[in-house]
């Protein structure tokens, strides 16, 4: 199925669950959630969205959350803010202001720092898959990192490469945001330390899909690898391909927000994409995350993007801690339960820890293998 297909299938499976969304009331807690819906950070996006109808199904086939011995149903309302701030402030003020929002979830690092101090004012409580660490600072007191980020997982990531490959020298390529100035900076951090060579760190607009001129400057640096970091996953696919077709052929890992689908569809061959390692939010292989594969397929008809396992333990970790709270309103009270009922069960199994506002989740390396991505290892990640 080709993306803008899957798009219109994610767009009426939305469509459905919100319409099958309980009424608005005193009964009903509300999760919003804001996030890349179309564009090149849709599979990332539509996995947040989904995961949160996921949880918010299972926990309604249940009567609904248990608050202080009452019954609240939970309903989802998601906005596409396009991956670019000033959408995500528009969506961030119809969730407050207009649909009565305690609770949001944000995708990108973009958007979290352009309503960080709205969530803070309004005491909104927050749920960030940010890669950038000012998403958190001694002022925060209502938004939490859902997931490890780069911060957590890129040294252990690198000594990992280091032990599993033979290859040195690196050249590290990002979108200019910052997503990607965070990931550019710990991976050359993690990479030195770990004893590779950094010939060369690049950047480029996130709408950019045209590289053979940035791949003919890279490619002069010689590297014997090109991490594309957190590029969108279609992004990566496209620079693989035009970096196959100028004759590169050496090997490609991926650093951050993974893909692997939609590499493989982007690159165009599974030869262009053999051998790409990449870090990992999820094990396919695992019992939950074919479940929940499952559940996805059904609303959006395809595989969904890896990053649904954590967006779902997230979620499934801030329900519990209303339960927990047993409030639906002091926001205060549910962020202080997050770290009374971590650590818990993934959805993959293993556990989710607590860090410093933080969930901490498990991080998986994978390489691709005549087309399929194969779990090879996993990282221990770091506070």
């Amino acid at each position: 199925m080709r993306f803008r297909n899957v798009l219109m299938a994610a767009t009426m499976g939305v469509g459905a669950l919100v319409a099958m969304a309980p009424q608005a009331g005193a009964d009903t807690v509300k999760i919003g959630v804001i996030a890349p819906l179309t564009g090149g950070g849709a599979p990332w996006g539509i996995a947040m969205d989904q995961a949160a109808h996921i949880a918010a199904a299972e926990a309604n086939a249940d009567g609904g959350l248990d608050i202080g011995g009452a019954k609240s149903k939970v309903e989802i309302i998601a906005y596409d803010d396009q991956y670019k701030a000033a959408e995500a402030v528009s969506a961030y003020n119809r969730l407050i202001n207009q649909d009565g929002v305690k609770y949001v979830v944000i995708l990108t690092s973009a958007s979290t720092l352009a309503i960080k101090e709205n969530i803070e004012s309004d005491q909104v409580l927050g749920l960030t898959a940010a890669f950038t660490s000012k998403s958190i600072d001694e002022n925060t007191h209502y938004m939490m990192r859902l997931s490890s980020i780069p911060i957590n997982y890129a040294k252990p990531l690198a000594n990992w490469m280091a032990q599993n490959l033979k290859e040195r020298r690196v050249v590290i390529v990002n979108p200019n945001d910052e997503t990607g100035w965070e990931t550019a900076k710990f991976d050359e951090e993690a990479f030195k330390a770990a004893g590779f060579e950094i010939a060369g760190s690049e950047l480029f607009d996130r709408s950019q899909k045209e590289f053979q001129p940035l791949l003919t400057k890279i490619i002069a640096m010689n590297p014997e690898i090109i991490n594309v970091g957190s590029t969108a996953p279609s992004t990566s696919g496209l620079i693989i391909r035009q970096a196959r077709d100028l004759g590169y052929k050496g090997l490609f890992v991926k650093t951050g927000g993974p893909g692997p689908k939609e590499i493989l569809e982007a690159a165009g061959s599974k030869e262009a994409v053999e051998g790409v390692v990449a870090m990992a939010f999820a094990d396919p292989g695992t019992e939950g995350f074919r479940r929940l594969a499952g559940e996805y397929s059904k609303a959006i008809g395809q595989e969904p993007n890896q990053m649904i396992a954590p967006y779902y333990d997230a979620i499934n970790v801030l329900l519990h801690a209303i339960e927990k709270a047993g409030t639906v309103d002091d926001t205060a009270a549910v962020i202080a339960a997050m770290g009374e009922v971590l650590p818990m069960p993934s959805i993959q199994g293993g556990e989710l820890h607590h860090g410093d506002r933080q969930i901490l989740s498990p991080i998986f390396v994978t390489q691709m293998k005549d087309g399929e991505a194969v779990v090879v290892g996993s990282v221990a990640v770091t506070e």
